[in-house]
Parts: C-alpha cells; sequence; structure tokens
C-alpha cells in the first residue's frame, strides 16, 4: 500500500483533532504543517506519536512542494486566501493530488463557491472534512466524559 503524504495548514483545535484520529488510519503520513501558531506543537505530537517525520514550512508553497494533499484546516474566514496559495502552488509545479477543507467550508454560499471554483481550476480533486470520519476517536473522547456526565448532566456545545 503506498502511503499518502498528507500537509496541515492549521495547527488549532482542529488540525490537533485530526492529528490525533490520523493514529488510527494505515497509509497515511503527516509530513509537513503550515501555521501562524502552534505548528511546533503539532510537529513535534506527530513525530512523537509515529505519524510521520512532521517538518514545520514557512508558507503554504513549501508545504505544498512536500506533500500529496493538503489539508485546510485554518479559520474559513482565512480560506479564500490559503486556497488562492494552494493554487498558485499547483500551478507552480507542486504535484498535489487534492485538497481537503474542515467543515464550515466558508462563511457564505459565494465563498464555497468561490473555493470550489479555484479548485476546479488547479484541477484539484477535493474532498469535504466531517469529523464522523473519526467515529473511534469521538466514541472514546464520550466514554472518557461519562463520568462527568454521570455527576453533571449531559454535556453540550451552545451555539449563541
Amino acid at each position: 500500500m503506498q502511503t499518502l503524504k498528507l500537509g496541515f495548514i492549521g495547527a488549532g483545535f482542529i488540525g490537533n483533532f485530526q492529528a490525533t484520529a490520523m493514529k488510527q488510519v494505515r497509509g497515511l503520513e503527516l509530513v509537513g504543517v503550515y501555521a501562524l501558531k502552534w505548528a511546533e506543537k503539532l510537529a513535534k505530537f506527530a513525530q512523537e506519536n509515529n505519524l510521520g517525520d512532521c517538518k514545520v514550512y514557512p508558507n503554504v508553497a513549501e508545504l505544498c512542494k512536500n506533500c500529496d494533499v493538503v489539508a485546510v484546516f485554518a479559520p474559513n474566514f482565512a480560506r479564500i486566501e490559503l486556497v488562492e496559495q494552494i493554487v498558485d502552488a499547483a500551478k507552480a509545479g507542486a504535484e498535489l493530488k487534492g485538497i481537503i477543507c474542515e467543515k464550515p467550508l466558508a462563511r457564505t454560499v459565494p465563498e464555497g463557491k468561490k473555493l470550489i471554483a479555484l479548485a476546479k481550476e488547479a484541477k484539484l480533486p477535493t474532498a469535504y472534512f466531517e469529523n464522523q470520519i473519526h467515529i473511534k476517536a469521538i466514541r472514546k473522547a464520550l466514554a472518557q466524559l461519562e463520568p462527568a456526565q454521570k455527576s453533571m448532566g449531559p454535556i453540550a456545545l451552545w451555539a449563541r
């Protein structure tokens, strides 16, 4: 089986959640990360957990040159600019196989359509990540929360 080399843009909550879930996936290696914050911490986590020889890259273009697929885990307000940089890297010769975006894709429908158009312009397949692909990790987290839920009641996130 060939190993898929994955690069992350973003090293916050979602990046760490996805990296933790990667421990359960074969044939996938986290080879790089570009982020404004916490990139070194995520790279160290990847190395310590045998997820790959993850390196911190100074920009999106360098990351794209060193991975097969780039996963955009940065906030959605920054995604158009980031995907434009991915497209520029692909046009400059980065041999990407695709782009992954975490939910929500964009803030508005027009922004979402622009992201899709950018990927099509570069002829890059896209994937839209939902956390259901990591159901084992979610079940484990829920099992860890079970004692607290027994004493406090159901734990939920509230949108305001």
